[in-house]
């Protein structure tokens, strides 16, 4: 006896599985399942390994000696390693450090890591992307998950320059947002450029204040130590590891230039693109010419990780709010290690992909180009301009 199909409800009937159902099944796997995996195998690995935020231990260790009443700084001319020896970085960071120390490294590497997904996800929500399939993309993106797997200031000075865009119009706000990210680490210094370009002057000069008054200040509190021999420190440091990076220079080097001519090529470029930024905003492009600051500091850094180039988060989202073909071509970016001496082909195709972004960035910002000061509202109409 052949037994009968199970009957289905009355007043229901199978749903099938169409094309849409079957996008929309995908879309929450790629976009909402995975994201939550990778971070979770993140932590995990991390824990695992020992390697919770590493770059943190230059900022711990560099709180600690300030607790103690040393310098962060330890004695001139000190070995200097890619993961130890004297700290690099202004002072600004260090003190802002020093709650942390209050829990053991690994415990500190943990927090900052779960709070640099927070930075990471509130960069887009500053600059308005609502696109829920935008957020979880992003958690894939390798230079996304360095900066938080690394626990460095990327992903900080990112969430600065997303505030810098939002409240451009508002001075005090703007050249805060900025000032700090130059007193934390003169990196994005092109963004005074785009405000000057951009005829946001008195933003600009207000800018280099507070830069410079944190700068000077947060020097103030460890008694100017290190001040002098920091210059120094820089040129060590880029003796030690410029080579592991991803810049025009090293590119230059790659292809057999000689070292004054691959540096000439490099600070060429960096140029290039600031003149750019000068041009475009003057135009009043004023989107385009900060997405372009953007590469610029990029393209200025003589020394440039993977983590590095999660700064492309604020180019994207900043060009388009919502999911589009830019959002996925930073996931090419898988093809690097993202430090440790990568090969020719690594660093040349992490600068193609980085150039890629901004240049499909820079098409969408064009498409939905205003003017500056067209957002006021409508030009008056020649009825109401002659009554007027």
């Amino acid at each position: 006896m052949i037994p009968e199909a199970p009957s289905v409800a009355p007043g229901t009937s199978p749903q099938p599985l169409t094309f849409s159902r079957v996008v929309r099944l995908a879309s929450i796997v790629f976009f909402g399942v995975l994201p939550v995996l990778t971070v979770v195998v993140l932590f995990a690995t991390t824990i695992q390994d020992g390697t919770e935020a590493m770059d943190l231990r230059q900022f711990y260790a560099a709180a600690e000696a300030v607790l103690r009443g040393d310098s962060p700084y330890g004695p001139t001319g000190a070995p200097l390693t890619a993961w130890g020896g004297p700290y690099p970085y202004p002072p600004l960071p260090a003190l802002l450090a020093i709650p942390l120390t209050i829990f053991s490294l690994q415990a500190a590497g943990l927090l900052v890591m779960a709070a640099l997904v927070v930075v990471a996800l509130a960069i887009p929500f500053v600059l308005g992307v609502r696109d829920w399939r935008c957020y979880g993309l992003l958690l894939l993106w390798p230079p996304v998950i360095s900066a938080i797997q690394t626990g460095n200031l990327t992903l900080l000075l990112g969430l600065g320059a997303a505030l810098a865009w939002r409240f451009r119009g508002r001075r005090l706000a703007v050249s805060m947002s900025i000032g700090v990210t130059l007193a934390a680490k003169l990196f994005l210094w092109p963004l005074v450029v785009w405000l000057a370009a951009t005829r946001r002057f008195t933003s600009a000069v207000l800018t280099c204040a507070v830069g410079a008054g944190l700068l000077v200040l947060s020097w103030a509190v460890i008694g100017f130590s290190g001040l002098v021999d920091y210059p120094d420190l820089l040129r060590r440091l880029e003796d030690v590891v410029g080579e592991d990076s991803y810049t025009a220079y090293i590119v230059g080097l790659d292809i057999g230039l000689p070292s004054a001519l691959a540096r000439v090529v490099w600070l060429s470029l960096g140029l290039g693109l600031l003149a750019v930024v000068a041009l475009v905003g003057r135009r009043g492009d004023e989107r385009s010419a900060f997405i372009l600051a953007i590469a610029a500091s990029l393209a200025f850094t003589p020394i440039v990780w993977l983590h590095y180039f999660a700064l492309l988060l604020v180019v994207v989202a900043v060009a388009q709010p919502r999911l589009g073909v830019v959002w996925f071509v930073p996931l090419a970016m898988v093809v690097t290690p993202g430090s440790g001496h990568p090969t020719p082909f690594e660093t040349s195709a992490t600068l193609v992909i980085a150039m890629l972004t901004v240049a499909l960035a820079l098409r969408s910002s064009v498409g939905g180009f205003k003017p500056v000061g067209s957002d006021l509202g409508p030009a008056p109409t020649r009825t109401s301009a002659a009554a007027a």
